[in-house]
């Protein structure tokens, strides 16, 4: 998990957003041909996208767990439980859609927004933790929402997020200079 926290700001952003455009691009090259997309290769970049940004979600939230004293440590285990219900969803969600029935939808809509929630919640939760990190205490909702809304739009985000991450868990190339 290392990985995330150490990658500058770019990188994340070339791997993010690379992920969604490549899909973007085949699904509409393959529209505009009139055939349906691939749907494994859908998948893969979905997958690949996924794993980043939750992978990159959760390694923020546990070293921040980790680096908090003790009196500040919130449970990351409902953070990890919701992560796992939205790519579970993901996945089920597409072979959901495509089989639907009437008995069926509600169901389908139930668990799409349980997964919304869950996303909203890890959100939430990481920059929550980010925030104690930086102020050594407990904050309210509207001391870290910029840090929320910059997780929501993550493409946006990742470039005011990751530089203060790698400040803050000692990985900012100052600090490997100074140590060495």
């Amino acid at each position: 998990m290392s990985i995330y926290l150490k990658a500058k700001h770019w990188q994340l952003f070339i791997v993010l957003t690379g992920s969604m455009l490549v899909a973007q691009a085949m699904m509409t090259n393959s529209m505009l041909s009139g055939d349906a997309p691939n749907a494994l290769v859908m998948a893969i970049l979905k997958f690949i996208f996924a794993i980043v940004f939750f992978g990159w979600l959760w390694a923020i939230a546990s070293a921040c767990s980790k680096a908090l004293p003790p009196e500040l440590v919130s449970s990351t285990r409902p953070m990890l439980f919701g992560l796992v219900y939205v790519l579970i969803s993901l996945f089920i969600s597409d072979r959901l859609f495509l089989g639907s029935n009437d008995q069926l939808l509600g169901y389908i809509v139930f668990m799409q927004l349980l997964a919304m929630v869950s996303l909203i919640y890890a959100l939430g939760f990481t920059a929550k933790q980010l925030a104690k990190l930086e102020h050594g205490k407990n904050l309210p909702f509207l001391s870290y929402s910029g840090l929320f809304f910059l997780f929501w739009f993550f493409p946006i985000g990742v470039w005011f997020i990751q530089p203060k991450v790698n400040q803050l868990l000692g990985n900012s190339e100052k600090d490997r200079d100074t140590h060495y």
